[in-house]
């Protein structure tokens, strides 16, 4: 299964626990292959140190590091321009289109969620990910 995650999934599990960590053990037990994008790794490594320096004192998972390691990379060419009312959420729907995405996995309710899907790919937030991954 190709999956792509959305910063706000990668953070999270970076910093807290639950099911957007849930989703990334998965991914490193070997049960899916994880995709990323040059702007999207920038994206996670940004998003990353801000919130470290918010939350000084949570316990700190490197999954931003473990998908700049092991993640595949894509370089997208076909974009998503006007696709979602946030710009910088075109950067993972690019991502998935380049990578052949069976789904996308996002906690962003507001732009991605709403979505459904794009282009016959799945917008899953991690709990529905979660039920929605085949045993």
């Amino acid at each position: 299964m190709r999956v792509v995650f959305d910063t706000n999934v990668v953070v999270s599990a970076c910093l807290w626990r639950g099911a957007p960590f849930a989703c990334l053990a998965r991914w490193a037990e070997g049960r899916l292959r994880a995709f990323v994008s040059p702007p999207l790794l920038s994206e996670y490594g940004e998003t990353l140190l801000e919130l470290r320096a918010e939350y000084p004192r949570n316990a700190c998972v490197d999954w931003v590091a473990a998908m700049h390691d092991t993640a595949e990379l894509v370089f997208p060419v076909e974009r998503a321009t006007g696709a979602t009312k946030d710009p910088f959420d075109e950067m993972i729907l690019e991502c998935a289109l380049a990578a052949s995405a069976d789904c996308i996995v996002s906690g962003d309710k507001k732009h991605l969620l709403v979505l459904g899907h794009f282009q016959d790919i799945p917008i899953l937030s991690p709990s529905g990910f979660l039920r929605w991954l085949p045993e």
